[in-house]
């Protein structure tokens, strides 16, 4: 470390990309304030007459969805055990931050900032906004400095930020006084501590930090604000060493301010954030051949299950394992690491993993209630075993294929509001379930007919699980449907669970999209019908997965941004599984192209530094990319379970390429 007794590093970047760098448990306490997405629940500033506009709290990081979502997993990361964790927030983004960060601490709380000063309500239609949260979360050995319980409310008044403290040039729209940020330092931190502030704006945090003798790491990524940050936290800084020299002998006061010298970083996001933290070098914890019993979180096309055996079988020594092109987990979910580094393109898959990881109770309400739908749909079947009649009349010509029309139409007319309760939790969105009752009622006795004519009659078993099947089809076609909704796309957590029900009912587990956009591929069939979620559900709650993914970063980017914003070292190893070179390679929508592969093997052989794994099938292309020196390349057979449309050959070969 250069110097470590540093007080102060202002670091002008996007602090997404700093805060990866920071190492794991070494920060004291994290007191920030983004953004509050109250851009589209503002009427915006508050326009006077001839005067100028009234700030409202509302500027331009307000009209940007911030995702809390995206943040929490590095804030716990940093965070040493003993550390504190307070977030300015606002009503419409607490639920969020406690949906990410409460399973994960001791204990949450919030406290109140009443300001005595708020911005008016000039036709005095409802609430002044006078108060403002704070989102707080610790641990059992936290640092707490109270004193008495006088002190020990969660509720903090004081006027907001006036002259001659605000500046006007910059002009920051939330700025804080620094008086309620030094009663929270106080509170939750001791003198010498690392103090956190990603979003420091005009560092105000930092000057309370200075004035409390706590050390400041600030990251701003407007330059503007990041200036006037740095020059109010040197004022302070400036001013306790003129009073340190003033009130101290000559070279006593000399060799501590040498001693105390800040480092000040500015205007670069290069510098080595590691320079401020003495973290002793851990050693190598090699995970070589180490399987756990997890399974993959979900089906996806080309999964690595059957792969597994020649995976570890050649596994290098690694410390931090990453993965690009994550998918459904196989490979990630089966080995063991210190710390896991995962990304895909998709950006529901993604979604997927982290509505999992921060236990939103929302997806799993969903979850679990189109779980119950499927329930209905076999105890409606089962309450109506009038189809069977129906089928037998037709098979043996009571009736014509017209009749058996009309009487399929009249019984899901009777039958509408039971039929409509199958999905009973859903019934307020839009839905096409009466219309799929009768669409896929009506196919499947047809079908059965002529299949009867060619073949044999059904024995009473089969024709049972075949009208089952109609009736699960018809339920599933209506979450397919809800699926393709844009309106159903906007809301996280229930297009999450229906991308779950989907990825597990689908024919084969397949993903296929139309010329339109909306997938389209059909119902799984009779093997699925007494498939229920709740154990996949249960399974994901578990504690062993929940470790799991405690332990992992989840990303949504281009997989060359995210190795670049990762960094893998020679330590680390990375396993790639990305789409494969054939006619067929449009994932969820995500085209992967040759020139993409190109990108890939340019990037893995040319720039990255830590061992990698590779596995993919077999074509020249392929190949010829990987045939260069330095890199080994393996062979072996991989069987296809499901021929999709003729797409995929049943045998072929599949390649492992290393560059160990």
């Amino acid at each position: 470390m250069k110097n470590p007794n540093w007080i102060k590093c202002v670091i002008n970047a996007d602090s997404r990309n700093i805060i990866k760098r920071i190492p794991d448990n070494s920060v004291d306490f994290i007191l920030t304030d983004p953004p509050y997405n109250l851009g589209k629940h503002s009427t915006g500033n508050i326009h006077l007459p001839g005067r100028t506009a009234m700030n409202n709290d509302i500027a331009s990081w307000d009209l940007i969805d911030f995702n809390p979502e995206e943040w929490a997993d590095e804030f716990i990361r940093i965070l040493k055990p003993t550390g504190n964790l307070f977030i300015f927030t606002s009503y419409n983004q607490i639920g969020r931050w406690y949906n990410c960060l409460d399973h994960k601490f001791d204990t949450t709380n919030f406290m109140i900032w009443h300001k005595t000063n708020p911005a008016p309500k000039i036709f005095k239609a409802g609430f002044l906004n006078s108060c403002e949260m704070i989102f707080t979360c610790w641990n059992k050995k936290h640092t707490w400095n109270f004193s008495s319980q006088s002190e020990m409310h969660n509720f903090i008044e004081s006027a907001i930020c006036m002259r001659p403290e605000r500046l006007s040039n910059p002009k920051h729209p939330a700025q804080k006084p620094v008086k309620i940020l030094k009663r929270m330092i106080e509170i939750a931190s001791n003198k010498g501590d690392i103090v956190f502030d990603p979003f420091m704006g005009v560092g105000s945090v930092g000057v309370a930090c200075m004035e409390l003798e706590r050390r400041f790491i600030g990251v701003e990524i407007n330059p503007s604000y990041c200036q006037a940050g740095k020059e109010r936290i040197d004022n302070v800084i400036d001013k306790l060493l003129e009073k340190q020299n003033q009130n101290e002998m000559s070279d006593l006061s000399n060799k501590e301010t040498e001693v105390r010298e800040p480092i000040v970083t500015y205007q670069t996001s290069l510098f080595d954030v590691n320079l401020l933290f003495d973290v002793p070098k851990k050693k190598s914890q090699p995970y070589t051949s180490t399987r756990t019993k997890l399974t993959p979180i979900i089906k996806w096309p080309g999964g690595k299950e059957k792969e597994l055996k020649y995976i570890f079988q050649s596994l290098p020594e690694f410390e931090r394992y990453f993965e690009p092109f994550v998918g459904g987990g196989s490979v990630f979910m089966a080995i063991k690491s210190e710390r896991y580094y995962i990304n895909d393109f998709s950006k529901e898959l993604i979604d997927l993993y982290n509505n999992i990881a921060n236990v939103d109770r929302q997806f799993f309400a969903y979850a679990s209630e189109i779980d119950n739908a499927w329930k209905r749909a076999y105890d409606f079947f089962s309450n109506h075993k009038e189809l069977i009649e129906l089928y037998i009349d037709y098979r043996t010509d009571v009736f014509s294929k017209e009749t058996l029309k009309t009487s399929i139409k009249e019984f899901c007319q009777k039958n509408s509001l039971e039929i409509l309760d199958i999905i009973q939790y859903f019934c307020n969105l839009p839905n096409i379930l009466l219309k799929e009752f009768e669409t896929n009622l009506y196919r499947k006795m047809s079908r059965m007919k002529v299949l009867e004519l060619e073949k044999c009659q059904l024995p009473a078993k089969d024709l049972c699980d075949n009208l089952e099947t109609a009736i699960k089809s018809a339920v599933y076609m209506n979450f397919r449907y809800l699926y393709n909704l844009p309106a159903i796309k906007q809301n996280n957590q229930l297009h999450s669970a229906l991308f779950l029900f989907i990825r597990n009912y689908a024919y084969s587990g397949m993903f296929r999209y139309s010329n339109s956009g909306d997938f389209n591929v059909p119902y799984g069939g009779i093997a699925y019908n007494g498939k229920l979620m709740k154990k996949k559900l249960d399974y994901y709650l578990s504690a062993s997965v929940q470790a799991h993914l405690h332990k992992a970063h989840i990303y949504n980017q281009d997989f060359e941004k995210f190795l670049e914003d990762t960094v893998p070292t020679e330590n680390d190893f990375v396993f790639l599984d990305p789409p494969y070179d054939s006619e067929f390679s449009t994932y969820a929508k995500n085209s992967f192209t040759r020139d993409d592969h190109e990108r890939l093997a340019n990037y893995m052989i040319d720039k990255c530094r830590a061992k990698w794994m590779l596995i993919i099938k077999n074509t020249d292309f392929i190949f010829n990319l990987y045939n260069k020196p330095g890199i080994n390349v393996q062979a072996f057979e991989k069987n296809y379970t499901v021929s999709f449309m003729n797409r995929n050959d049943k045998k072929v070969t599949h390649l492992l390429i290393t560059n160990y």
